[in-house]
């Protein structure tokens, strides 16, 4: 069982922010003056022509991808929400989500179905998994392991890693594809 600590960003963030807290707006005076935010910000490489496939329930699927801070100066207060979008409208079981960031301490990502609307598939959504503060023009890798229980629904979750940082509010910064299946035989 991996256990939930302080995220160790080494090099790729300050490390002073705890991993599965949402960013807190207007704490300090770096909060009061608020960057240019745009999407594009920050980007990945996702995994979209390599997602891997769960053949049998509980098996760990790991997948990897590069974060970048595109800015030409440290951006404060990275995180990510992650969405899984369900292959039907059936809930099932849910998918047990870990990730780790460069390196970092393992983070359990709590999971919520949300399920089907008019303007909205059936999805798997997370909280904000706070990164840190990487500095200008560095890479990362962001880890992610998906682990399909026994009576989750078969099919290909179609996974979107959504970025923003605490001093753009709700800003989508940038958004990349870190997609799974579940197959069992």
């Amino acid at each position: 069982m991996r256990q939930v600590l302080k995220v160790g960003n080494r090099g790729c963030g300050d490390g002073d922010e705890r991993a599965g807290h949402a960013p807190r707006h207007g704490t300090n005076r770096a909060d009061s003056v608020k960057p240019a935010c745009a999407f594009g910000e920050i980007t990945g490489s996702g995994n979209l022509s390599n997602a891997p496939t769960s053949r049998k329930a509980g098996q760990n699927l790991v997948t990897y991808t590069t974060v970048r801070n595109a800015k030409s100066a440290p951006l404060p207060g990275v995180f990510f929400d992650y969405q899984m979008a369900a292959p039907s409208n059936h809930k099932g079981a849910t998918p047990t989500v870990w990730w780790k960031f460069n390196g970092g301490s393992w983070q359990h990502m709590i999971m919520t179905w949300n399920p089907a609307t008019k303007v909205s598939t059936a999805q798997w959504e997370g909280g904000d998994a706070v990164l840190g503060s990487p500095p200008s023009n560095t890479t990362c890798r962001l880890e992610m392991t998906v682990d399909y229980p026994s009576g989750a629904t078969r099919g290909f979750y179609a996974g979107t890693v959504l970025a923003g940082a605490k001093t753009c509010e709700s800003q989508l910064l940038g958004a990349f594809p870190v997609s799974t299946a579940y197959e069992p035989r």
